[in-house]
């Protein structure tokens, strides 16, 4: 069957960026649309309840929320969750408490650094976000003792988490204590998926090594 595919979309969303993995993990060609853009602004407004992206129109819907289009897609097209009840249940754990807590902690980061210069950033703030990031890592090493990533071949989770890793490192935010998760994002960031979809200021900070902010 014949369709066309649109994503509506801000490049630095951590939402909307993990779309755009799942997207290509799935082999999905689709027509990129950036949320700014006057020609596309009120056709993507009109469609989202929230009036915020990531939008997605495939197979004659709309879906605006990320993670319906996530479960969506693994339901089309699979392979994003496990196949077990149990597995896609502590799957989708993982990427709840990725958005609840490591998201929470690198917004903060990103929020106060993105746009600033230095001298008007808010030390305090950065330091509480850096410290939340801390300790939100040690439950994630735990899923990782016997897997390469959280699903096999990565997936839903994996995503989740890559695009708030990918920004929490373009950021400077430090790396993680944890060597496992440290070995788990060094996989991620190689993956073709991450690398094509990655907005340009996570794509500049792997060109220098993640070191861009002091």
């Amino acid at each position: 069957m014949n369709r066309e595919v649109r994503l509506y979309d801000k490049p630095e969303c951590p939402f909307c960026w993990r779309v755009r993995m799942a997207l290509q993990r799935c082999n999905l060609d689709y027509q990129h649309y950036r949320y700014d853009d006057p020609e596309h602004l009120h056709k993507w407004q009109r469609l989202s309840p929230g009036n915020t992206v990531p939008v997605l129109m495939i197979d004659e819907i709309v879906i605006t929320e990320s993670a319906v289009m996530l479960e969506y897609l693994n339901d089309r097209y699979g392979n994003l969750l496990p196949a077990s009840a149990r597995e896609r249940a502590l799957a989708r754990g993982v990427a709840h408490y990725a958005d609840a807590q490591v998201g929470e902690a690198v917004r903060k980061l990103v929020f106060e650094r993105r746009a600033r210069e230095p001298k008007a950033w808010d030390q305090g703030v950065i330091a509480s976000a850096m410290e939340a990031w801390h300790q939100a890592l040690p439950r994630l090493e735990r899923a990782l003792t016997e897997t390469d990533y959280f699903v096999p071949a990565a997936g839903i989770p994996d995503y989740v988490l890559a695009s708030r890793f990918g920004l929490a490192m373009a950021y400077g935010m430090p790396p993680p204590r944890t060597p496992l998760l440290g070995d788990w994002f060094a996989r991620m960031a190689n993956r073709s998926e991450f690398l094509d979809s990655a907005p340009s200021v996570v794509s500049d900070a792997l060109r220098q090594g993640w070191q861009v902010f002091d």
